[in-house]
């Protein structure tokens, strides 16, 4: 899905290079002109993203906090922030779209050198994944992932999506362009 915001910022590019084109040529006034109607531009797209950013919906629960600076984290009530929990997302979002539990105690010690023991990490990623900093993929036991995972459908060889997205063979009356109607 395209958005508006790009679509300014591209014609904005174009503009860029009609000034160009005149100021190459010495047309003063052009480029004068051109450069107004950039700003404008370059100013409308900065209020828009700005608003957007500060019209983003509150999500459920606080999600990963690590943008935060610690004077702020300081303010918060009731936020917990487990050092160890930080450890584990930056491996689980460093691993790619997924992974499993061995390569996770691994790098926690590479990284951190963090020793950990499987059932307390496994109960750890769980607890996270409740909370929705990580997620399971869907029919692998012991995996994660920093996005959520499309459902696998089973006995479909590995097809992911739901059952709706599986492509079917289509009825032969509805491709006749038959009516619904019974004449009798």
């Amino acid at each position: 899905m395209s958005d508006h915001v790009d679509s300014v910022k591209s014609f904005v590019r174009l503009i860029a290079t009609w000034r160009k084109a005149a100021d190459d040529k010495g047309d003063r006034k052009m480029v004068d002109l051109y450069d107004k109607r950039i700003g404008f531009l370059n100013a409308i797209v900065e209020e828009v993203e700005d608003l957007r950013q500060k019209t983003k919906p509150i999500p459920a629960s606080y999600g990963d906090l690590s943008d935060l600076p610690p004077e702020l984290m300081k303010e918060l009530a009731g936020i917990k922030v487990d050092e160890l929990e930080e450890q584990i997302f930056t491996v689980v979002k460093a691993g790619g779209d997924e992974v499993d539990l061995d390569k996770v105690l691994i790098e926690l010690y590479r990284r951190f050198g963090s020793v950990q023991t499987r059932r307390y990490l496994q109960n750890k990623l769980w607890r996270m994944a409740q909370k929705g900093l990580v997620y399971s993929v869907p029919n692998r036991k012991g995996v994660y992932s920093a996005q959520p995972q499309p459902e696998v459908v089973a006995g479909i060889g590995g097809i992911s999506g739901s059952w709706d997205e599986i492509p079917r063979k289509s009825d032969p009356f509805d491709a006749a362009g038959l009516d619904d109607d019974v004449p009798f």
